[in-house]
């Protein structure tokens, strides 16, 4: 038997602060869950510590798949309303997991969990599937008592995220396939059907047009000088790497990517969709409104939007709401801000929010569908233009050749 000193949140949502006699912290839990209590954290005097599987080589390099976090949310979730303690459901769900990373990551989180951590505290350990967003988030369900209903919104977060994602990729992935068909047909054409032409026109003397000097440059590019070439771009994309990693280079680009047409928009939506949704979500849940600026900064992938966001902070700290400084910004849309105000005048900012994240993530979809519609058209506009000037370069001083015969 040791003694373990418990936190707990009643059915009234009051804090609870205790001792109690157990042979482990799984029945501290147990007997805190027949008396009507939500552990909090349980703690031994001499502050056990856990130990956990370690991560080889391959799990440490593995994505968590969306979809996994997503099933696993909504099942602890579920788990959770229907009373079942929090080390009970974490060693179903462990059984449940198929994903080898994570069903690591799981069983580790329940033995910190038998040590005397939170929920929040052990999914901080791995942050590179439990987001601070996330952890955020189980940390304010964990202070009001009621991380089944956080544990129902994050899931429904999560899903959101993981079908915007989805619909970006079928968006550009007719673009990448014809990008990349048609880069496979210009690599066999300079391999083999160019060098028979060029060979044949310099054996002639005739004076060759523009094109077929332009394409016997490009053919002698990608025969002699391929390495050179290769290494240069190379070069070049590791250098927009490394410049894009550094704060005033990220913030460069992300202010390009706002600005370029049709792409632009596109980011500027999903950017609100997503800081709407986070915050709104983070509100409802209770979460501290400077914690709740912070989290939606960091969620949101621009750092020109995610900077207005942070500069949200003097102007809670004073009292003076976070209209007025969005309304001077010149990339937050007017509705963004004429729903917030409306949000914070009637009390129900975290609605307001809500349905302004709906609205963006619907526009992030028409829009997505503009762009797949016009780009059909610039794709075969440029790939008409590639087959002509091809044809001319072959054409054309084939047409002087036959000319000369006769």
């Amino acid at each position: 038997m040791a003694i373990f000193q418990y936190k707990a949140r009643n059915k009234a949502g009051s804090l609870v602060i205790g001792n109690m006699d157990a042979p482990n912290p799984q029945i501290v839990s147990q007997e805190l869950g027949k008396m009507g209590h939500f552990p909090v954290s349980i703690t031994t005097l001499e502050e056990k510590k856990s130990g956990g599987k370690e991560l080889g080589f391959l799990e440490r390099h593995q994505k968590v798949p969306d979809e996994e976090l997503v099933l696993f949310t909504r099942q602890l979730a579920t788990l959770f309303n229907a009373g079942i303690p929090l080390l009970g459901a974490l060693t179903s769900l462990a059984e449940q997991v198929e994903h080898p990373k994570f069903k690591i990551i799981v069983q580790n989180i329940r033995l910190d969990i038998e040590g005397g951590r939170s929920l929040s505290e052990a999914m901080g350990k791995h942050p590179e599937v439990f987001t601070d967003l996330y952890v955020s988030m189980i940390e304010a369900g964990e202070e009001g008592g009621m991380i089944d209903d956080i544990l129902k919104r994050l899931a429904d977060l999560l899903e959101k995220d993981a079908q915007l994602e989805a619909e970006i990729k079928a968006a550009t992935r007719y673009p990448k396939m014809v990008i990349g068909a048609v880069a496979i047909a210009i690599g066999i054409l300079m391999k083999w059907v160019v060098p028979v032409f060029v060979k044949m026109f310099q054996k002639s003397n005739i004076a060759l047009p523009a094109p077929t000097k332009l394409l016997i440059g490009f053919h002698s590019i990608f025969v002699e000088w391929w390495l050179y070439t290769l290494v240069f771009f190379v070069g070049l994309f590791f250098a927009f790497k490394k410049y894009t990693a550094t704060e005033q280079g990220r913030l460069k680009w992300d202010l390009i990517k706002l600005r370029i047409p049709l792409i632009g928009p596109i980011v500027l939506r999903s950017a609100m969709a997503k800081f709407a949704r986070v915050f709104g979500t983070l509100q409802k849940g209770g979460v501290p409104i400077l914690d709740t600026i912070e989290v939606s900064a960091n969620v949101v992938d621009n750092r020109v939007i995610s900077g207005i966001i942070r500069g949200l902070r003097i102007s809670v700290q004073e009292g003076l709401g976070i209209a007025g400084p969005l309304q001077n910004s010149r990339f937050v849309p007017h509705l963004v801000v004429q729903m917030i105000a409306a949000g914070e005048e009637s009390g129900a900012l975290d609605e307001m929010l809500i349905k302004v994240a709906d609205y963006y993530d619907e526009e992030v979809a028409r829009a997505l569908q503009r762009l797949t519609v016009m780009i059909e058209p610039i794709l075969i506009f440029f790939m008409g233009l590639m087959v002509l000037f091809l044809a001319l370069s072959i054409f054309l001083p084939m047409w002087d050749m036959s000319k000369m015969a006769r």
